[in-house]
């Protein structure tokens, strides 16, 4: 069975891809709000992923492996949210 999302997410060579270690830690925090069943949890952090996928931004390309697949766990508004969120990672 596959690593639990947030051993993953620690596993992660953020400075590689030019994410400082401050902004990696928030967004990992996210990305477990983000997968949280509790609806209003992810939508916050939905809103402030957003704010971080402001482009130019490394996280793009980075989290949307696992963004895809929070999606797939999520509530349907929370997954409207996700869609939003991946055409910005794109941008």
């Amino acid at each position: 069975m596959d690593s639990p999302l947030w051993q993953r997410l620690r596993k992660l060579d953020w400075t590689a891809a030019g994410i400082a270690e401050k902004e990696a830690r928030s967004v990992q925090k996210l990305m477990q709000d983000l997968a949280s069943h509790k609806e209003a949890r992810a939508m916050k952090a939905s809103q402030k992923l957003w704010n971080m996928l402001k482009p130019p931004t490394p996280l793009g390309p980075v989290l949307e492996p696992f963004l895809i697949e929070v999606r797939g766990i999520s509530t349907r508004a929370v997954r409207r949210e996700i869609d939003d969120l991946l055409k910005r990672a794109e941008e």
